[in-house]
């Protein structure tokens, strides 16, 4: 546990007095004992562990430190790596894309399409780097017939994707009817690739893992083709993931 607790985010002696902590109440000196620790450590190290709000003590003689929710605390570590993880994530792509910008070349961080056949490379990304899960939320001004041979590629590379483990949840509007290779795949893999219905004129968008973004501009003359934007930014992946689910729990 020691280096669990080590990898995310704690200092070799707070690891292991976090772990002795989360079976019993210990005074320093037994705390010293058990973990390892040496005495003339002990007490900074609970100090740490004290202004981090990760452990209590007692008003007792001598005073006993302790967890008080062993989950709360793990969570809350959890949490604040992820959270620094994502703050990291974003600066080296930050960097990254300058260094590119700088140099001329195209930034995989931040892509913009200006053109149907940039729409068609952008879009594989969705389903080609999808790891885990990709949320879709597909408008009213989806037309399904139009760019049909662009389509069927995309279709059939879903189809790859939750063949190789990838859960899609797409949000379709009430009247537009399924391409017959998504509703082969619904009906065999509900569990993969999951439906519901909802009208809603907000951004055609794709989220992939929690951390990418693709958003398509478009609007009811399907030729009238605005631009695609392929975005890795968490922040943003997660304040859209929050307007998906509201959409989700709304829909049929």
């Amino acid at each position: 546990m020691i280096e669990e607790l080590k990898s995310i985010g704690l200092g070799h002696y707070e690891a292991k007095a976090l772990e002795a902590l989360v079976k019993e109440k210990l005074s320093l000196r037994e705390l010293s004992k058990k973990s390892e620790i040496p005495f003339g450590k002990v007490y900074s190290v609970v100090k740490s562990l004290k202004e981090k709000n990760l452990v209590k003590e007692t008003n007792s003689r001598p005073k006993l430190v302790y967890i008080e929710n062993a989950s709360e605390v793990i969570s809350r570590l959890i949490k604040e790596k992820q959270e620094k993880e994502k703050r990291l994530n974003e600066e080296l792509r930050l960097i990254a894309t300058q260094f590119d910008k700088n140099k001329g070349r195209e930034t995989r961080f931040f892509q913009i399409g200006t053109t149907i056949e940039d729409n068609k490379k952008i879009q594989l990304r969705t389903f080609i780097e999808a790891e885990n899960e990709v949320l879709q939320i597909i408008n009213i001004h989806h037309k399904p017939k139009s760019n049909r041979e662009s389509k069927t590629i995309w279709e059939k590379e879903i189809v790859k994707a939750v063949k190789r483990g990838v859960t899609f949840k797409a949000i379709y509007p009430k009247e537009i009817e399924l391409p017959i290779i998504l509703k082969k795949l619904n009906k065999n893999h509900p569990e993969k690739f999951q439906i519901r219905r909802f009208d809603t004129d907000f951004a055609r968008i794709d989220i992939i893992d929690g951390k990418k973004v693709l958003l398509k501009l478009v609007q009811q003359d399907p030729l009238q083709f605005g631009g695609v934007l392929f975005i890795e930014n968490e922040k943003l992946a997660e304040n859209l993931t929050r307007i998906f689910n509201e959409m989700w729990e709304q829909g049929e």
